[in-house]
């Protein structure tokens, strides 16, 4: 892209068209009066899906990129109640363009603390033959109708974003990932649109796996920031691995990491309280084990602890361990069974179910006072009892997950994307989570067709809103 504004202010969305944001009605609510939870653009006290689709076609452009936000109710998220979001959207600067990809990663938070919350959307292909390497962030407020056509493009490149209050100031921050450095911009509220450069490190392959997750692991109210790096292997050499952890302070994210290993393929990343002690616990998936695994990384007044591993030979771990079934190559963490303990969700896309291979199955491991065990595990796929569709080869089921509060009920949900069903369509299963575990009874579904995305190689599921 060219010439990337970096501010834009419109009216709000009305039209439902292909290559623009649109909603379908959704109610204006009435001005709330604290911040909003992450993911809840109209202020209705209901957490909305956002998901992204960075290899889509947007207004004819393939490989452009669009994000598809699908808004909740008592019931959870309603496919009648859509909105698609491109660079071609009015108000979103830039324009639509081949390999901007455009919904490569999304984070929340109600940056301006106006009571609804706000999308930060990584396009990470965008501009990187251009001065700033490495995509751009462009930052959609909420409103009462939704998220809005005013929007602000940031100013450093990024791979990943996370959100959190690194400084304790009580505004939420937001930290972007890419080869080499991380960026956090402090106080979007008043237009910091370019952030502060971190340096981590340069691998020397092509393409790296960038991954980053934000919370509290110290319990010092001080959200840090967890960033991962794989570099691919050049000639023969092995992997160039890279997972720190920064400390925050008033003064914002250190410069320097607190914890830091060039050991673990740190492929996906997710935080939460697994234990219940008030420290937030670092999860981190290697899918590239034989089979794949999880570290768990408890969160201690000083620092991270040592590690529990889990794995599909973990005792109470449903399956077997088995080559290449990137079992940890997308990890979630929410309170399934609202026991104030964080749960773990798990992908494994490649999966066989029975004799279809890469059909795929995603796993939840159950917090507790001692930490994540398999004790209580459960593994769901398209073959499991109550879950539409069936296994095939290819489907990968479990591509991403999620854990999140979707029906106000205080028990989260698990979201498993499907990100090659039905070829480069993709669907996305919602299933409830109750006190005594998730269930497939009442599962939802969302296809392109009830997103209004068919056709457009949306491969749904690929990317959700943590």
């Amino acid at each position: 892209m060219t010439g990337l504004p970096r501010i834009a202010m419109l009216a709000a969305l009305t039209a439902v068209a292909a290559g623009t944001a649109g909603l379908t009605a959704v109610p204006a609510q009435a001005a709330p009066r604290v911040p909003a939870m992450p993911g809840d653009f109209n202020g209705d006290g209901r957490r909305d899906l956002a998901l992204g689709s960075p290899s889509g076609t947007a207004s004819g452009v393939s490989w452009a990129g669009f994000v598809t936000v699908v808004y909740g109710g008592s019931s959870g998220p309603d496919g009648a109640r859509h909105q698609v979001i491109t660079q071609d959207s009015p108000g979103i600067p830039g324009v639509s363009e081949s390999y901007d990809r455009f919904g490569g990663s999304l984070a929340s938070a109600d940056f301006d603390l106006d009571g609804y919350a706000d999308l930060a959307v990584v396009a990470d292909g965008e501009n990187n033959d251009g001065p700033i390497p490495g995509g751009w962030i462009t930052l959609i407020y909420g409103s009462a109708n939704g998220l809005s056509s005013k929007a602000v493009g940031l100013g450093q490149g990024a791979v990943t974003v996370s959100a959190a209050d690194f400084d304790h100031d009580g505004r939420p921050d937001l930290a972007a990932g890419r080869s080499g450095s991380f960026a956090v911009y402090r106080d979007l509220a008043t237009g910091d649109i370019n952030g502060t450069v971190t340096d981590i490190g340069q691998g020397y392959g092509e393409s790296p796996r960038v991954s980053t997750t934000a919370a509290d692991f110290t319990g010092d109210g001080y959200a840090d920031l967890a960033i991962g790096i794989v570099w691919p292997p050049i000639d023969g050499d092995d992997d160039w691995l890279r997972l720190n952890v920064y400390e925050g302070s008033a003064d914002g994210v250190a410069p320097t990491p607190a914890f830091t290993t060039s050991r673990v393929t740190a492929e996906s990343l997710a935080s939460g309280d697994v234990n219940g002690d008030g420290k937030a616990d670092l999860v981190v998936g290697t899918s590239d084990r034989p089979g794949g695994a999880v570290g768990v990384y408890p969160g201690t007044a000083s620092g991270l602890g040592a590690p529990t591993v889990i794995d599909q030979d973990t005792e109470g771990v449903p399956g077997t361990q088995e080559p290449n079934d990137a079992f940890g190559s997308a990890v979630a963490a929410g309170d399934v069974d609202g026991d104030g303990r964080a749960d773990i969700a798990v992908g494994a896309p490649d999966e066989a179910i029975s004799t279809t291979v890469r059909a795929g199955a995603a796993t939840v491991l159950y917090g507790g006072p001692d930490g994540v065990t398999g004790t209580g595990a459960q593994m769901f796929s398209q073959s499991h009892a109550g879950v539409p569709g069936s296994s095939e080869q290819n489907d990968h089921f479990g591509a991403q997950v999620a854990l999140a509060d979707l029906d106000g009920d205080g028990k989260g949900e698990l979201t498993v994307g499907t990100s090659n069903e039905n070829g480069s369509e993709g669907s996305l299963y919602m299933l409830n989570g109750t006190a005594s575990g998730v269930t497939a009874s009442g599962i939802k579904v969302f296809s392109t067709a009830t997103l209004g995305i068919k056709g457009r190689n949306a491969y749904l599921g690929g990317v959700v809103l943590p």
